[in-house]
């Protein structure tokens, strides 16, 4: 048992950023929306080596090397894909499936999940019940939630009833109430035997992980229970500290509009959904951790989080615990933090069912938000007499130890500039405080060399040690929207194009004269591997173009073996996904395992996203890209049927192997004419034909 599930490469994939683990093995540097540096994996002098972090891929542009986290590993240390991911998940803390134990707890984890699965389903149904429902859907319409986005958040009604869940799920999974007790849906008795349903009477909404799956609830109380809001406990599938309310729905938008919003509660989150700020996220009732943080900027290239807690002193102090933990991981990042102030101390809730005037007044709060500096200070002085001596020695006491905090001392004293005067201090004073303040809490101690060497000497990091690359090199050229392809000289292609057979080297079946008699081509397949990258290509673009090619290309057959195994990952996820990103992630996983055709999906990523920068026409490329595959089918027909006819003894033989050469040429002819897929489709039916005549023995034999 490797103890490598599906389930332990997804979430291997989730927590181990490509750039953090390419990082410690490369420097990189920033170059428009992707990071450049020397390839590994070849010896170079100016950098090849791409970083793409939207996408989760590398590409050298000088060696060819390309991948995901998982390739760049197996290739730098020369590990099997088993090994690789069982070294990421013990780096990352995901847990494997090695032992008979561990197996019984993935067994249970995803019985869990069927089980919130299936409870969200019965929510849904209870509130869309004429009867049932009523009061659950009078709440929402009076909170002025539309249906569209009732159904985007799967929000349901739990019954007034102690045990309507347990029967259902006992009667659907015979299930017992041990295992619904575990997963946190109901409750065990105290004074007597038997179970109930945790969620009674309550809306009840749902809290998803970031690929959409239910693993949580929270319940809000529709009758006069003291508890207003009732939340799932922690399960084998659910830590409060992991996760964000909404981020399954918000992270496209989070890389959009290059920023999250990060608030308290459901509907603080909800609502802001429905008037436009999808990038909104909430907490789920406690302090921003570590690990929630790292989550959420690692979908803005800008790093830029606006928090908006509740006004009042709890939310200032969420705001400052937020603060700190997001502050403690922008070391080398570049967080740009700031503090939403909402006018008449609102919730974003409260501002936006105010109407439009409300989502005005949002989104200026967005525009103008204070960076988490200039919040900070400005609660530091908030109830400071600063027209009076103590109130300026107050002041000083107050802003020092904020001003010490920040790393970067040019900002620093530009803080202390504008705020010298606002204070009635000189600066030269505050200035002068931040230094002894700096000192005496040691801020300005120089950090350790990783090597311990001086300049040039390498470093040592996560175990693998890199020397002489330099991080002085010249910027990158080009506006950095997507990888580059790097052309080659044409004196350079003319001296390597024969070293190897095309076909052969990529991968496609090759003729049975070129397999077995020393027939050699000496030029690229009419175009044929990049047709089928098209075709690839078009699944990632969109869900419009991916069911077009997913209904046009059901059952056919591929000439690259990496790009079959690729289809043949694209139809085992069918249309069992989310949004474009969760297909290709979980496209990825299913590749990972597969070197070459992992490799190959690199070349389709990108291929995807010129597509959707510019928007062809998705039959225009069906169109085009199938005629360059056939005209390559039919030119492996035609040479085999040369080869065969060479070795043919009998005149029979003949006479049918050149029938057959002339069907060839009549198609070769009409591919030229061909005007529409239909015409496509209506050719490829009659070479099938052709194909399928028995071969005339082995020229080979």
């Amino acid at each position: 048992m490797s103890g490598v599930t599906q389930e332990v490469i997804a979430e291997v994939r989730m927590r181990a950023n490509i750039l953090d683990v390419i990082s410690e093995a490369v420097v990189l540097k920033k170059a428009g929306k992707e990071y450049r540096g020397l390839c590994p994996f070849h010896n170079e002098k100016s950098p090849s080596f791409n970083v793409n972090t939207d996408k989760g891929i590398f590409k050298c542009f000088g060696c060819g090397e390309g991948g995901d986290v998982f390739a760049f590993v197996q290739k730098l240390k020369g590990l099997d894909f088993i090994a690789t991911v069982k070294e990421l998940a013990r780096k990352y803390g995901v847990q494997l499936v090695e032992t008979e134990i561990e197996r019984k707890q993935y067994d249970r984890r995803s019985q869990i999940l069927l089980l919130y699965q299936q409870a969200s389903e019965y929510y849904i149904r209870l509130l869309q019940d004429e009867q049932e429902g009523a009061v659950a859907r009078k709440y929402l319409s009076d909170r002025g939630l539309s249906d569209e986005t009732i159904e985007k958040f799967k929000l349901g009604y739990a019954p007034n009833a102690w045990d309507g869940l347990l029967t259902y799920l006992s009667g659907k999974s015979g299930v017992s109430a041990a295992t619904l007790e575990e997963a946190g849906l109901v409750k065990k008795r105290a004074e007597s035997s038997g179970h109930y349903d945790l969620f009674r009477n309550r809306l009840m909404i749902p809290i998803c992980d970031d690929s959409g799956r239910v693993i949580a609830f929270g319940g809000r109380t529709l009758g006069d229970d003291q508890v207003k809001y009732l939340n799932s406990p922690e399960s084998p599938i659910y830590t409060k500290g992991l996760n964000l309310f909404a981020f399954n729905l918000a992270k496209d938008a989070i890389k959009e509009k290059d920023g999250v919003i990060v608030v308290e509660g459901y509907f603080d989150a909800i609502t802001p959904h429905q008037y436009g700020f999808t990038n909104t996220v909430a907490t789920l009732g406690t302090a921003l951790t570590e690990q929630q943080a790292k989550l959420m900027v690692r979908y803005t290239e800008s790093k830029r989080v606006y928090l908006s807690f509740d006004a009042d002193a709890a939310g200032a102090r969420a705001i400052e615990r937020g603060g700190d933990t997001l502050n403690q991981i922008a070391e080398g990042v570049g967080i740009d933090l700031k503090v939403l102030k909402i006018p008449g101390g609102k919730d974003p809730d409260e501002c936006l069912r105010t109407g439009p005037e409300g989502v005005a007044a949002f989104a200026e709060a967005i525009a103008h938000a204070a960076t988490m500096v200039e919040y900070r200070l400005e609660q530091a002085v908030m109830h400071l007499e600063l027209n009076t001596a103590m109130g300026r020695i107050d002041a000083s006491k107050a802003v020092v130890p904020i001003f010490s905090s920040m790393k970067n001392a040019v900002a620093r004293g530009e803080y202390v500039r504008q705020w010298a005067p606002r204070l009635g201090l000189r600066e030269e004073e505050i200035l002068s405080d931040i230094g002894e303040y700096r000192k005496t809490h040691r801020f300005d101690m120089a950090p350790r060399s990783f090597s311990g060497g001086g300049a040039g000497s390498g470093y040592q990091q996560g175990g693998y040690q890199q020397g002489g690359q330099q991080a002085n090199y010249p910027p990158a050229q080009g506006n950095g929207q997507g990888f580059k392809k790097k052309f080659v000289k044409k004196e350079d292609w003319k001296k390597n194009k024969d070293k190897k057979d095309i076909a052969d080297e990529e991968g496609l079946p090759m003729p049975v004269g070129a397999r077995g008699l020393g027939i050699h081509r000496s030029a690229p397949v009419s175009g044929a591997l990049d047709a089928e990258r098209n075709l690839l290509g078009l699944y990632l673009t969109s869900r419009e173009d991916y069911q077009v090619v997913f209904e046009r290309l059901a059952g056919e057959t591929l000439l690259n073996i990496a790009h079959r195994k690729i289809k043949e990952g694209l139809e085992g996820i069918g249309t069992s996904f989310h949004t474009m990103e969760d297909l290709q992630n979980s496209l990825m996983d299913r590749m990972a395992p597969h070197p070459d055709a992992a490799r190959a999906l690199v070349e389709i990523i990108l291929k995807a996203e010129d597509f959707r920068k510019q928007k062809p026409p998705v039959q225009v490329v069906l169109k085009e890209s199938w005629a360059r595959i056939l005209k390559e089918r039919l030119a492996l027909l035609t040479a085999d049927a040369y080869t065969l006819l060479a070795r043919a003894d009998q005149v029979s033989d003949q006479t049918a192997l050149q029938s057959r050469m002339m069907e060839l040429t009549q198609l070769e002819t009409m591919l030229k004419k061909v005007d529409s897929l239909e015409d496509i489709e209506e050719l490829k039916r009659k070479i099938d034909t052709i194909n399928s005549v028995p071969e005339y023995g082995d020229p080979r034999e």
